[in-house]
């Protein structure tokens, strides 16, 4: 009745979608402490442009999908974990401060600094839920 690769995919599926939620809600709550909330809208931003890459990504290099997909799944959720933690670890080293922005250029290249690098794991995310079976 169940076939146990197909529940192995979908487990492994849903957690990496719960954690991208959780990271999503987690980065929205840490704007809104720390910055302005203007900047907690930014998150959905900074996710659609992860995944929306990812996208892009495999349409550009569709050999991937032709490869075993259950080791490209293990090592993509990997590579999302790790993206997480030195995301934020990066994201937290790089001084911005949005109440410099009129006099001081370099928060703007700091806002995209952040923008990008928050993104990473949102990439390996839609990579990882971008290749289904």
């Amino acid at each position: 009745m169940f076939n146990s690769r197909y529940v192995s995919v979908y487990l492994g599926l849903f957690i990496v979608s719960l954690a991208t939620l959780t990271l999503e809600i987690s980065l929205t709550r840490f704007f809104s402490v720390s910055k302005w909330y203007h900047f907690a809208f930014m998150v959905v931003s900074i996710a659609l442009f992860g995944i929306g890459v990812s996208g892009s990504f495999l349409s550009m290099f569709q050999s991937l999908l032709e490869k075993n997909v259950h080791e490209l799944r293990v090592i993509l959720s990997f590579c999302f974990s790790l993206t997480c933690a030195f995301s934020i670890a990066i994201t937290n080293l790089i001084p911005f401060e949005p109440f410099r922005f009129a006099w001081d250029p370099i928060q703007f290249l700091n806002l995209a600094i952040h923008f990008i690098t928050l993104s990473v794991p949102f990439f390996f995310s839609g990579l990882n839920r971008g290749n289904t079976c």
